[in-house]
């Protein structure tokens, strides 16, 4: 019985330091983002639902080196423009039956601070490539207030990469229109 004790002590010592916690020190911690799987009709649904605001969306997967380089600047545009009316999401394509995958991604986002939107194409990759018409990534589509696709950024020649200030750029024009 004497064993248990220290035991008992140290216990109860993590218990109340573990209570000792200020509310505001909880309320300060920022939930990490999610990675909602999405399937493709749903996608197209969320994409009509978001007429009215300019919609940049970032199409990347945590096995994408490229992907991964371009991310944090999506993540500055989002602070950046979070108050101008533009809304910015990430849709994932690793593959979905991959559970590492996934955990790589979702600590990829946490990692970032990446307080948008954050998707898993539910969809066979092969699949979702295909509906999704896209031939690589990184891929950004960029949505006007319309709902019309207006920009469709990727690496598909290889003679004419985006960059990240064609995002900016495309950005730019969008928010100079009106209506």
């Amino acid at each position: 019985m004497n064993q248990r004790i220290p035991y008992l002590a140290a216990l109860a010592f993590l218990l109340a330091a573990g209570c000792s916690r200020q509310p505001r020190d909880i309320a300060a911690a920022k939930p990490a983002p999610g990675l909602q799987p999405i399937t493709f009709e749903a996608w197209q649904e969320k994409l009509v639902g978001a007429r009215g605001t300019i919609t940049v969306v970032d199409f990347w997967a945590s096995w994408c080196a490229p992907c991964l380089e371009r991310f944090p600047h999506m993540v500055a545009l989002h602070e950046r423009y979070k108050e101008s009316g533009v809304r910015f999401v990430s849709v994932s394509l690793d593959d979905r039956d991959d559970k590492g995958a996934i955990e790589q991604a979702r600590s990829f986002l946490a990692r970032q601070n990446a307080a948008f939107e954050n998707y898993l194409m539910d969809e066979n990759i092969t699949d979702a490539f295909q509906k999704l018409d896209l031939l690589s990534i990184p891929a950004v589509l960029i949505y006007g207030r319309d709902g019309r696709l207006r920009y469709k950024l990727t690496g598909d020649d290889p003679n004419r990469q985006f960059t990240n200030e064609d995002v900016d750029r495309a950005i730019e024009t969008l928010l100079g229109e009106t209506g």
